[in-house]
């Protein structure tokens, strides 16, 4: 259960009132539900709190549900969900009744932003609502059946709840199911910036001449198999950049994981020259692992580079938990005057990770690209082929955010993430 806890980990902070996010196929969106569920009283969860923000949590799996999908016409082979939260919500606790020995009964409310596909937000807000199916109590909700085949245990069981699944429809029922009416307006639109300001990041943004790009590429099951998706992924990406006219200035390891140092000098069209550098990481990426490696070159990278990429696993937003590293590697200095862009190519990234930087640094001149569903290994090197090509274009003059996201998006042959950018 501890991974909820990661997951929900900023969910008392204040909200954001504003929109401040860009994609070719995304809105965000502001949302308020009421609601009342049924708990055991057990040692998983010690406050009311926690336990109001374990039910919350099981809006992933409902919206990732592809009959869901279906209803609201979207296509669910190409598209993975209709959206989903982010983490920082607003949850008060209106009730809360022992019914029994063992079992409470907590009223709840919750409000916060979310990401939805356009088509799906434009059906939400004609209605300003839309009705869905929560657990009355998710211990007796839970059905191996109804979970994913390969992560069906009951901590998992929230991001995959299902209850349209072929045979699982009887938790539909009010046994199972408690009906809660969730209301969706539109947040108030902040404007940000459009474009990447290419030209303020390659220019002297704190390191000369050098533009500095860190890439961290993560595993994806095993680090020990040769032919392990994250691992395949990392030679592809430094076969691309040797095929794309960089130099290997440097390669080696750093305890055991491979790293690479990759230069070339560009002329732009305006006659500028100017010097890219790429470090490339190959490591274990959980916040469980033992190895200091990822914390140390991620705290290097959010000081010091000017674009940041991650490509792996989110860890249900534990891997990136910036306390959780500092706990390793002592305290992250975040440069307030530096332009900065960071893309998070993981699972669901739009939830976990745009507001939780915000709070680190609040005065910050970051652009971050996240994902607002699920995204694969194996596709992985497609949108990353696309934002490299625009870095380190010879073209002098600013690109423009929704060019370079829906070439993005083009490259996965109809499927969608939701990619998005959000700017704090």
């Amino acid at each position: 259960m501890k991974n909820i806890l990661f997951f929900l980990i900023l969910s008392t902070l204040s909200l954001p009132v504003f929109s401040q996010i860009l994609g070719p196929s995304v809105q965000e969106v502001n949302f308020k539900y009421r609601t009342t569920f049924q708990i055991p009283v057990n040692e998983d969860y010690s406050t009311d709190l926690e336990r109001a923000e374990f039910h919350a949590s099981h809006l992933f799996g409902l919206f990732q549900s592809p009959k869901m999908i279906q209803k609201f016409g979207l296509n669910s082979d190409l598209v993975g969900g209709l959206g989903a939260p982010k983490i920082q919500t607003k949850i008060k606790i209106i009730k809360s009744t022992q019914i029994s020995e063992d079992l409470l009964e907590i009223e709840y409310e919750n409000k916060g932003q979310m990401l939805l596909h356009q088509k799906v937000a434009k059906k939400m807000l004609k209605e300003n609502q839309v009705t869905v199916l929560l657990p009355l109590n998710p211990y007796e909700s839970y059905d191996k059946k109804c979970t994913d085949e390969h992560y069906d245990s009951f901590e998992d069981y929230w991001y995959f709840y299902d209850i349209y699944k072929t045979g699982c429809e009887y938790l539909a029922k009010a046994a199972y199911s408690v009906k809660t009416l969730i209301e969706m307006t539109n947040p108030q639109v902040k404007k940000m910036d459009e474009t990447l300001k290419l030209p303020q990041l390659r220019g002297d943004n704190g390191n000369g001449d050098l533009f500095s790009i860190a890439f961290i590429q993560g595993f994806a099951e095993d680090k020990a198999d040769p032919k392990d998706s994250g691992r395949q992924n990392f030679k592809e990406t430094n076969q691309y950049l040797l095929d794309h006219g960089f130099e290997k200035i440097q390669s080696g390891s750093k305890s055991k994981y491979p790293f690479f140092l990759f230069e070339k000098s560009v002329e732009l069209t305006n006659g500028k020259i100017i010097r890219i550098q790429v470090q490339h990481l190959l490591v274990e990426t959980s916040i469980g692992s033992r190895s200091k490696v990822f914390a140390d070159f991620f705290k290097d990278a959010v000081e010091n580079a000017d674009v940041i990429i991650y490509g792996g696993h989110s860890g249900l937003g534990g891997n990136l938990d910036i306390p959780s590293l500092e706990e390793k590697v002592g305290k992250f200095k975040f440069n307030k005057n530096k332009k900065q862009i960071f893309y998070f190519d993981s699972c669901s990234s739009y939830s976990y990770y745009l507001d939780h930087f915000k709070v680190e640094k609040t005065k910050a001149k970051i652009d971050i690209i996240t994902n607002g569903l699920s995204s694969y290994f194996e596709t992985a090197q497609q949108t990353m082929s696309v934002l490299f090509d625009y870095l380190t274009s010879e073209n002098a003059e600013d690109v423009e955010w929704m060019s370079l996201l829906t070439d993005m998006e083009k490259s996965l042959d109809g499927s969608s993430y939701l990619i998005n950018v959000g700017g704090i």
